[in-house]
């Protein structure tokens, strides 16, 4: 019998192993077989038939109709089983694949949305340029922020060296005048160097390149001095010097490095002064000859008598300090006697020495200055 779903109960009584394959006819999909249960006896038993609604192919039915065929009726599927009789091991019939929907059929390809994309990790062109935007304007900001603080730490670092270099320095970076005890070792070292006698002001009461030898060269250390000889020493070059080695005499000698370098310290780095024999004018004073084709000073002797009658009174005022500048203030008098006039260069008044702090923290010598005062 046939039911309302096109399956016909009841198992044929033919072997399936006889009995022929059955051609899949399109359009209807064949379920597979399930394994017939085994009783005690060993014997396959026929299964509980599921009716299976047969699939057509909608494409397939439009065929035959556009070609004049008439509507083929789906293909029942059969199953067979002989009930209580061993039978043999059935292959599984084969599974007919429905064909593929024709690519005319496809259904259109949905476009995504904002979300949809946002959902698979794709960014839209729309919001990758405010993303970038938002970058761009964040980088601004560091760059401005990092150009204020460079600006800002030089700034910084520059007023912070120049108070250090004003705070390091022996006197008060101040700039405000300040005055500076006399008896500190610092204005006593400082007026040694400049202060003249009586018989030197005489010999030269010039401030020139003579003096200035002069003065670098009583920076010179005892110890700096050797013994020598008379080699190359001129009698004419500075008179009345003369040099003769004898018993009682052995010419002292020192290395013109070493009064470059006191000149250096006492008047700057930068002080160019050509070296030449120390001597005050014509006097016997000092008398250093300087010898470039040994490198040495050589000392002569003098027998001339270098006393004097003029006497000075000399007295140090006052020591004022302004930022990297001290000011020495010195009160001259000069006294003559009743038989000699004193000379027209040995003035009375108030003389002022000028001391600069170098690089080097030395306080060079800068200038005298004189002021009229009697």
């Amino acid at each position: 019998m046939m039911n309302n779903n096109g399956v016909i109960n009841g198992a044929s009584s033919v072997n399936q192993k006889e009995q022929p394959a059955l051609a899949p006819m399109a359009g209807v999909r064949i379920a597979p077989v399930n394994e017939q249960p085994v009783d005690a006896s060993g014997v396959k038993t026929q299964p509980a038939f599921v009716p299976q609604s047969p699939v057509v192919n909608n494409q397939s039915v439009i065929n035959q109709q556009q070609v004049g065929m008439p509507q083929s009726t789906p293909v029942i599927q059969q199953q067979s089983a002989i009930a209580n009789q061993p039978t043999m091991a059935q292959t599984p019939p084969s599974v007919v694949q429905s064909p593929q929907i024709s690519q005319e059929k496809q259904p259109p390809v949905p476009v995504p949305t904002i979300s949809s994309d946002l959902k698979n990790g794709v960014v839209p062109n729309n919001l990758k340029k405010k993303k970038n935007g938002r970058v761009v304007f964040l980088l601004f900001l560091i760059i401005l922020g990092l150009s204020a603080y460079i600006y800002y730490s030089s700034k910084n670092y520059n007023a912070v060296i120049k108070r250090i270099q004003y705070e390091c320095s022996p006197v008060s970076s101040s700039k405000t005048e300040k005055d500076l005890d006399l008896n500190s070792t610092l204005v006593k070292n400082l007026y040694s160097k400049v202060s003249t006698n009586i018989r030197e002001d005489l010999a030269q009461p010039l401030f020139n390149d003579q003096m200035k030898i002069y003065l670098a060269y009583r920076q010179i250390l005892e110890k700096d001095k050797y013994d020598s000889n008379c080699n190359l020493f001129s009698t004419t070059a500075m008179e009345p010097y003369v040099c003769v080695e004898s018993t009682n005499f052995i010419p002292k000698a020192f290395k013109e490095e070493t009064l470059r370098q006191e000149i250096k310290v006492l008047f700057g780095e930068n002080t160019n002064i050509s070296l030449q024999n120390i001597q005050l004018g014509s006097s016997c004073i000092a008398g250093y000859q300087y010898i470039p084709d040994r490198g040495e000073f050589v000392q002569g002797y003098c027998n001339q008598q270098s006393a004097t009658s003029y006497k000075v009174t000399k007295t140090l005022k006052e020591a004022k300090s302004t930022g990297a500048t001290i000011v020495l203030t010195e009160e001259v008098k000069y006294h003559g006697n009743e038989k000699m006039t004193l000379p027209d260069f040995l003035k009375s008044g108030i003389y002022k020495y000028t001391f600069r702090l170098d690089m080097n923290y030395n306080y060079v010598f800068v200038d005298k200055i004189y002021e009229e005062r009697y």
